[in-house]
């Protein structure tokens, strides 16, 4: 009998050793020949090479185009067909560009990292070479080269989509080395060209939902009194379109929110209109489609008020209680500064939390053993002085066993302890700190930093030519070890320069197109408008992932001035972008890496607050891709085969992305480690 061990590679047929490639993903596999007791193996190698000759689906492109500015990644999807001699031209000839004016990317980013799964990215270029009319791509790596030919006319002449099919051959058969990119231009003085982009493919497919704010959405309507439409919308990674979080929500101004890791819990701020009355809160069950889970206006049971509770407040990971956000905010709760309980918005015991009057936007790690917050008002008996704003506080959280098993909180017992000054910006004019969000690991972290606040309003809003950067940091534990016994270094905060869009040096990377609409001087500093991290729970392919808001340039797509909110018909430059970080990054090394646009969003909507949590898991006997999305943590074939589903734990070892208490619960001695109990890639080193 034969056997393959890459069935993606093609079909073995078990009983003559017939292999047929299957045209998809191309690499390297192990065959394996038994007969009786005696076992023979070889390499079976498949490699690639495509040609498409103009968009061969007969509708455009329009998936990856997003119709109507929906979602997609604009642009107006794949050129046509070009003729023999062209597609000639464009393969065998090419004068090198005399500068990036004449012909140079603005989009895609060098030294990107691209996870498996996602929409093909939009190239996008500038240019000023009369007439083009055709347009190569050519993508190449190990085993795998695909070469698409297309005539272009108008706006296409400076953007085009890589084929999707193109795009999950090539993402799905790298094994390691770069994804080269290159990207010809057939003008009426002839072929110009190559320009080029090396890019890292992560071997792992993002997973959970990002929930984020839309203004200007095409999926509401606006309330009466507001001349805009907005909404929580939810968008998968690999999604083509976003999606209403809410239900029934498209008539009414539901926004500001945050939610738990399990995704279970959306607590937003609920506008009444007319009236203009944002002081509601409402909680929902994300795994029920959004229902409504209860309302908090007025005053609770125990004498504090309800008036915007649970704004940009710290869930827990199951979202029954959540330490909340006091001041200092766009929006935000008065205090006292406390945990409160989901199921009727009540104060819940804890101790140790008395010296913190004000801990602004504060975050649980993904462990449940830490809060970080920036300390902006301290008592008397804190230990610490208030950072007025500038400051990245930290404390230990103990859950105690025993809680309420009726929708009351899950901690029996809540203890705060160990409160100390992780970072200070030192700018007391404009150095403000806020929004942590943590590593899946929880010994890191990643904030926003201001450069220069906004003009008014608050200190950490991304409006109001509001100017901040994304650092990172990792945390020591209060204990001065890590739970296996390393020690923590102490915190070094830094940077995190590739994200935000700098170089090495410091100096920005991100380009400046002599056409763009609006304020040239704005978008100079482009790589200042990042703000509101968040990250996904899971890590995969060995990366952690980031989310942000940013006012950058999208292209040549969307390069309106920064801050201009648009009208609903034009693409605003306000987006969700995402960034790889490096898992356990050498100390004072920049952890992260190129950002890419989120494909999917609306492309003539003002999107930000992404808001990446887990998606509800699945009970046992449910399809699934990864033990990840399973309630028991294991995802597997059944005995008599079948699709994959969800199960309890078999025998041996753990897969990646599946359940795990410690790394020697994974496969693979050192090339899985346990991180916030899912087996993960320890990524590059």
């Amino acid at each position: 009998s034969w056997s393959l061990d890459r069935g993606e590679h093609g079909n073995l047929v078990t009983g003559t050793g017939v292999f047929t490639a299957g045209g998809t993903v191309a690499g390297t596999g192990t065959v394996s020949a038994q007969y009786g007791a005696s076992i023979a193996t070889t390499k079976i190698t498949v490699t690639i090479h495509s040609v498409q000759i103009g968009n061969d689906y007969g509708d455009g492109g329009v998936p990856e185009a997003g119709a109507g500015g929906i979602g997609g990644v604009g642009g107006e999807g794949l050129g046509g067909p070009v003729d023999g001699g062209v597609e000639n031209s464009l393969a065998t000839t090419g004068t090198a560009p005399t500068s990036n004016s004449q012909l140079g990317f603005i989009y895609p980013y060098d030294k990107t990292v691209w996870p498996r799964g996602q929409l093909a990215p939009l190239l996008q270029w500038e240019s000023n070479l009369a007439g083009i009319s055709a347009v190569y791509i050519h993508l190449s790596e190990a085993g795998y080269d695909f070469q698409g030919f297309y005539g272009v006319s108008g706006a296409s002449q400076f953007h085009q989509p890589i084929d999707q099919a193109a795009w999950a051959q090539a993402t799905n058969s790298n094994t390691g080395d770069n994804l080269h990119v290159e990207v010809k231009v057939l003008a009426s003085t002839g072929v110009v060209g190559p320009i080029t982009r090396d890019w890292i493919v992560a071997p792992g497919i993002l997973q959970g939902t990002v929930y984020y704010n839309s203004y200007r959405t095409q999926l509401a309507v606006p309330v009466s009194g507001e001349t805009r439409a907005a909404a929580i919308l939810s968008i998968k990674p690999g999604a083509t379109y976003p999606t209403l979080a809410l239900p029934g929500a498209g008539t009414q101004c539901v926004v500001c929110h945050v939610v738990s890791d399990d995704g279970s819990t959306l607590f937003a701020q609920y506008g009444v209109e007319p009236g203009n009355d944002y002081s509601r809160g409402d909680s929902y069950d994300m795994a029920d489609g959004g229902s409504h889970i209860q309302t908090y206006t007025g005053s609770a049971g125990d004498g504090t008020t309800n008036n915007r509770k649970f704004l940009w407040s710290a869930p827990w990971k199951d979202g029954t209680f959540a330490m909340q956000s006091v001041g200092n905010t766009q929006e935000s709760y008065g205090g006292p500064e406390n945990i409160y309980r989901r199921d009727n918005g009540g104060a819940a015991p804890s101790t140790g939390l008395g010296g913190v009057k004000q801990a602004v936007t504060p975050a649980f790690s993904r462990d449940g053993k830490s809060v970080a917050f920036d300390g902006w008002t301290m008592n008397g008996d804190a230990g610490i002085a208030s950072g007025n704003g500038h400051t990245l506080d930290v404390m230990d959280f103990a859950c105690g066993a025993g809680g309420d098993d009726a929708g009351g909180p899950t901690c029996g017992s809540m203890a705060f302890s160990a409160l100390r000054r992780i970072y200070t910006n030192s700018d007391n004019t404009n150095g403000y700190v806020g929004w942590p969000a943590w590593t899946p690991d929880s010994e890191a972290l990643v904030f926003h930093n201001v450069v220069t606040k906004p003009t008014s309003g608050s200190q950490l809003a991304t409006w109001n030519s509001a100017q901040a950067q994304l650092w990172y940091t990792n945390i020591p534990p209060s204990s001065g070890t890590y739970p296996d016994g390393g020690a923590a270094p102490a915190a070094a905060p830094l940077k995190m320069n590739a994200l935000n869009g700098l170089d090495g040096t410091g100096a920005s990377y991100l380009p400046l197109p002599a056409d763009v609409t609006g304020s040239n001087a704005n978008h100079s500093l482009d790589a200042q408008y990042n703000y509101e991290p968040t990250i996904n729970p899971i890590a995969s392919g060995g990366y952690y992932w980031v989310v942000f808001t940013s006012r950058r340039m999208y292209g040549n797509i969307a390069k309106l001035d920064a801050f201009d909110t648009g009208n609903g018909t034009n693409p605003v430059a306000k987006k969700l972008w995402v960034a790889a970080i490096d898992i356990n990054p050498a100390p004072g090394v920049d952890p992260s890496h190129p950002a890419f646009y989120l494909p999917g969003q609306e492309i003539n909507a003002g999107n930000m607050r992404g808001f990446w949590v887990v998606d509800p898991c699945r009970s046992n006997g449910s399809s699934c891709d990864t033990g990840d999305e399973c309630c028991n943590g294991f995802c597997r074939a059944p005995g008599d085969g079948g699709g994959l589903v969800c199960g309890d734990k078999p025998p041996g070892c753990a897969q990646e992305l599946e359940k795990c208490a410690t790394s020697a619960d994974c496969c693979g001695a050192g090339s899985l480690t346990c991180i916030n109990g899912i087996c993960s890639k320890p990524g590059p080193r």
